[in-house]
């Protein structure tokens, strides 16, 4: 076997097994309400969808509003590979971020956030 041969062989194992890292690791997919969004209404709840069944030992959603922690009910684990807690107040008009922690098959601990916006009625 040639060198050229030889030195695109092992590149093509290390991209592979980089990906196949890559893949591994569990990953957002879907939230609701929808990521960058403006909503007319208050959400009732805050879900975010995973490529993995997320790990209720270290699970948590969290929310920040215009005045600060808003307060959520309990994380839980729901159908379809997701994370849901109940928003059980009317959120205001604003902007609000959405953090969520968990982790996937391998172990690892992932987080991530994303914003949505509530416009109120007019």
């Amino acid at each position: 076997m040639s060198h050229t041969i030889r030195v695109l062989s092992w590149s093509s194992v290390l991209v592979v097994l980089a990906v196949a890292t890559a893949m591994a690791h569990l990953a957002a997919t879907k939230t609701m309400p929808n990521a960058d969004t403006v909503v007319v209404e208050s959400p009732p709840k805050i879900q975010v969808w995973f490529t993995q069944d997320p790990d209720p030992a270290v699970s948590q959603l969290g929310l920040e509003g215009p005045a600060g922690k808003v307060e959520l009910g309990d994380t839980t684990i729901a159908d379809e590979k997701s994370l849901m807690a109940m928003v059980p107040s009317a959120l205001a008009a604003g902007s609000y971020t959405v953090t969520w922690r968990t982790a996937g098959d391998d172990g690892h601990v992932r987080r991530g956030d994303f914003v949505f916006t509530v416009r109120g009625a007019d």
